[in-house]
């Protein structure tokens, strides 16, 4: 089960990434099918005074930021249906209990969801919380108690919950629907019923993904939301769900005990630990290479390692290996990059052939992903020639690039 999980949170979370980059505002209005599309333009923070706010989905989405912005704390039931392709098509449900309490930034806010999943014929349960502090995470399906302190990456653990599940629009402070208010363009859709309540209905494209919300004509509260996005490289994966709230009360007075969980009897109790920390004495390895033999760590020591954690259906890893690629051609033997393969369900070396790459590769990575303590990929880690880690990062970040060549440059004495 937990293999399965993983690599669905791991497709949503990088499909989801690879969709953080907004679409360039359209200039030019076109229509569809008989439905009115309305494209995106470039927005100064002017107030918007529509003729019809109904017909405007910008003005609908402004007034929908008013909203959430007024929204201290809230609670309600989700109902979350959807779908993930990674090479099989695969069923995702999704039910779960919610509370949010808005703090001054979304790590310091918090959080309480109780949920149950389905992945494929797999279930899950569990619970997570946050008081902004600490942050907590019960997991039925394993008999874990996981706890972390904010400061220390422990927010890391709120991404147990399923995906949707938080609707963290009511968490940010400023601009909850800034990328949707830049985006390519708008479609409205025909009004529909959530919970009771009749709702404007708006599709935004941001590609690769489209993002569609049910608005309450009344308050202008989110009710529902549509994700949708598939792989811009082609390769067929992708997924779609939508998350419907019901039971929707923005009076709600939580105590702040909800958001504090404690070990249940008989479970296993850890403290969080996101990362092999920067300065401490990185875990020894050896895995086996394509060409049939081996490779470990300690054979690497006097050399600067780069350690790549990577799939070839991972969007954000294929985004950063011509970087990898142009930082392995830039240097002599005193670095060495390598790409650890993890969590893989092709022929990573076929991929690596096709695409030009021509680093070192490991083969069979998930149990030394699980020593470096890895969650999402691309993960990075940078070995000093004493065997030390000296920088560490998560995700296909520009800003990681930039990170990562200056610690090049201090390691190699460039």
């Amino acid at each position: 089960m937990k293999g399965i999980v993983m690599r669905a949170l791991v497709l949503i979370l990088g499909l989801l990434f690879l969709a953080a980059a907004c679409g360039e505002p359209a200039e030019v209005a076109e229509e569809n099918d008989g439905a009115e599309v309305i494209t995106g333009e470039e927005n100064d923070g002017a107030e918007v005074i529509p003729g019809d706010i109904a017909t405007d989905p910008v003005a609908i989405l402004n007034a929908a930021t008013d909203a959430v912005q007024g929204v201290d704390a809230v609670s309600y039931t989700t109902n979350l249906q959807g779908f993930f392709v990674d090479g099989d098509t695969t069923d995702i449900v999704v039910s779960s209990q919610v509370v949010l309490q808005k703090g001054v930034t979304v790590d310091e806010s918090a959080v309480y969801v109780d949920y149950v999943m389905t992945i494929g014929r797999e279930d899950a349960s569990g619970t997570v919380a946050s008081d902004g502090i600490n942050a907590y995470f019960i997991d039925n399906t394993n008999a874990q108690f996981i706890h972390g302190t904010i400061a220390d990456g422990g927010s890391r653990l709120i991404q147990n919950a399923p995906n949707g599940t938080v609707m963290v629009e009511y968490l940010i402070p400023d601009e909850p629907y800034g990328a949707e208010l830049n985006a390519a363009g708008y479609e409205i859709l025909e009004q529909e019923t959530i919970d009771g309540h009749l709702c404007h209905v708006v599709e935004v494209q941001m590609p690769p993904y489209t993002s569609t919300w049910w608005i309450d004509a009344e308050s202008y509260l989110p009710r529902a939301n549509k994700i949708s996005v598939w792989d811009p490289e082609g390769s067929g994966a992708g997924m779609e769900y939508t998350v419907t709230l019901t039971d929707l009360d923005v009076d709600v007075q939580p105590e702040s005990s909800q958001f504090q969980l404690q070990c249940p009897e008989g479970f296993a109790n850890s403290e969080y630990v996101g990362a092999v920390s920067v300065g401490s004495v990185a875990p020894l390895w050896t895995l086996p290479t394509p060409d049939g033999g081996t490779l470990s760590l300690e054979d690497l020591r006097g050399k600067v390692v780069i350690m790549d954690f990577w799939a070839t259906w991972c969007g954000p890893c294929r985004q950063v290996m011509p970087h990898l690629q142009s930082v392995h051609e830039s240097h002599g033997d005193e670095l060495v990059v390598i790409g650890v393969n993890t969590w893989e369900n092709a022929d990573p070396m076929a991929f690596m052939a096709e695409n030009g790459y021509t680093y070192q590769v490991v083969l069979e990575g998930d149990e030394v992903a699980q020593q470096y303590f890895v969650e999402g990929i691309p993960t990075f880690y940078v070995i000093d020639q004493e065997g030390n880690v000296a920088f560490h990062a998560v995700g296909s970040d520009p800003a990681n690039a930039e990170a990562l060549d200056e610690i090049l440059v201090t390691l190699l004495g460039e």
